[in-house]
């Protein structure tokens, strides 16, 4: 069976100018933005293989769409592009064949000053879907190649998009980061079950997805408005933790469609609040999410902007901590207590840590845009890592001294066996504080700190229930 459909004339026409050809225009799109860049190419018959810096635009759209197109420019005339490419990319992970073709680009482009150094990017291979020849953009196709061999089968398309589609708002929502507000209902819902023996699934579930949702409503309107500032655009240090979901900078989705996105969010969650406030006395829920989504909302939201205000922090310490840890009480025993007031602070404090440590990395693009943080006001981020090792301190320190209050269950003594994670957290911040990518780990265990003490803490309250 013959690999490739086409005429021989065909053939040599497209393969002349491939292996001719210095450059083309590479465009892909996602949500129906495109982008399109120049590059070079090294090419293995009608297979192009090319390099791109990993943050680029065109590498974040192959993320999420594969599918892309590629324009020889013509020999005619340097406007018409004769020479369309369909193509499948995929990233070349297999070490001998990349250093083949590296070594292939070097050559070709050793006298090019336009490709200067290739060694952080990666490589993609574009395997040929169809190729057309034109004559000119306007008039219709006057030869057709098609590669059969290169289309994925009907089921791993349907799934590699499925895939693609749920990797698409994940990052726009920045899913992963809903730890943050998933282990706060599960304390207060702990809380609630050492007190009353019981648990209302049903509305603890509803608030399980209002605090979620209610986080990505956040996330996304951060990101318009840190967009709008400019924040995210010079941030250059930006990483998986700090610097936004990069969406709307990678022309994933537009701002207007970010808006769009934050608003619906969080009519959402005030329909679920609504709803809860209804089933339950009084109007304490309502209270407690008028006052959620103000804070979520001014968080970065103009006039008030309180993360440029240098205030930001304490509205993350106040929503994550009391709000959610009390406002899932509220619902499970409808009364207030001080117990989830006071089991609420080392939540909130953790969680607050997590957008602490992330301004680090930070610091130089959030000063340039006037954004306060805590990190920017202190200037000097010795004196930032200081507040960071006190207020871990300060974590232990309250559920060891509520413990031996007899105010929280013994069991809480369980969330010092993350003890370690916090020592090595400290090794690593005191020798990198002032590093980007070496502090990264600390980013991470910031966040793996909150979620294991709070489930940790949690667990104390519903051991404590069953002896």
């Amino acid at each position: 069976m013959r690999k490739y459909c086409m005429n021989n004339k065909f053939q040599v026409t497209v393969k002349t100018l491939i292996d001719g050809s210095a450059e083309f225009y590479l465009s892909s799109n996602v949500t129906s933005i495109s982008h399109s860049i120049k590059t070079g190419y090294v090419n293995d018959g009608f297979d192009l293989y090319v390099l791109l810096k990993p943050d680029s635009v065109t590498a974040a759209h192959l993320n999420f769409n594969p599918y892309v197109n590629a324009l020889f420019p013509s020999k005619k005339t340097s406007e018409e592009n004769d020479i369309s490419l369909n193509a499948y990319a995929v990233q070349v992970n297999d070490a001998v064949q990349a250093g083949n073709i590296i070594e292939r680009w070097n050559k070709k482009y050793s006298q090019d000053d336009r490709y200067p150094d290739e060694t952080e990017k990666v490589l993609y291979k574009l395997m040929p879907l169809s190729i057309e020849y034109t004559e000119n953009l306007n008039m219709g196709v006057l030869d057709r190649i098609e590669f059969p061999r290169n289309q994925p089968g009907l089921i791993p398309r349907f799934l590699n998009r499925l895939a693609a589609k749920l990797q698409l708002w994940v990052g726009i929502l920045r899913a992963p980061f809903f730890t943050a507000s998933i282990a706060p209902v599960i304390l207060g819902a702990a809380v609630a079950y050492h007190q009353q023996s019981a648990i209302h699934w049903s509305t603890l579930f509803l608030t399980l997805i209002g605090a979620i949702i209610a986080h990505a409503a956040a996330n996304v309107i951060n990101d318009y408005y840190d967009h709008r500032s400019g924040n995210d655009e010079v941030n250059i240090h930006h990483n998986t933790f700090s610097g936004g979901s990069r969406m709307i900078q990678n022309k994933i989705i537009t701002p207007g469609f970010t808006y769009f996105v934050a608003v619906c969010l969080f009519l959402i969650t005030i329909a679920i609040g609504l709803y809860l406030n209804s089933v339950t006395t009084g109007n304490v829920v309502l209270y407690i999410g008028i006052v959620g989504l103000f804070l979520a909302f001014t968080y970065s939201a103009t006039p008030l902007k309180l993360s440029y205000r240098g205030i930001g922090e304490l509205a993350i310490v106040g929503s994550y901590g009391p709000l959610i840890v009390m406002g899932t009480y509220y619902v499970q025993v409808q009364s207030l207590d001080l117990l989830p007031l006071l089991a609420s602070i080392p939540n909130g404090i953790l969680v607050g840590l997590i957008l602490f440590i992330n301004e680090f990395q930070d610091m130089q693009a959030d000063g340039s845009v006037g954004k306060n943080t805590l990190v920017v006001k202190m200037k000097v981020k010795q004196r930032s890592l200081a507040v960071y090792k006190l207020l871990l301190i300060f974590v232990f320190l309250w559920l060891a001294g509520f413990t031996l209050l007899n105010i929280f269950p013994v069991w809480t003594l369980l969330t010092m066996l993350a003890l370690p994670l916090v020592f090595r957290a400290f090794a690593i911040a005191s020798k990198n504080y002032d590093k980007i990518n070496e502090l990264l780990p600390v980013n991470a265990l910031t966040i793996a700190l909150h979620l294991i003490i709070t489930l940790l803490f949690a667990v104390g309250f519903i051991v404590d229930s069953f002896l």
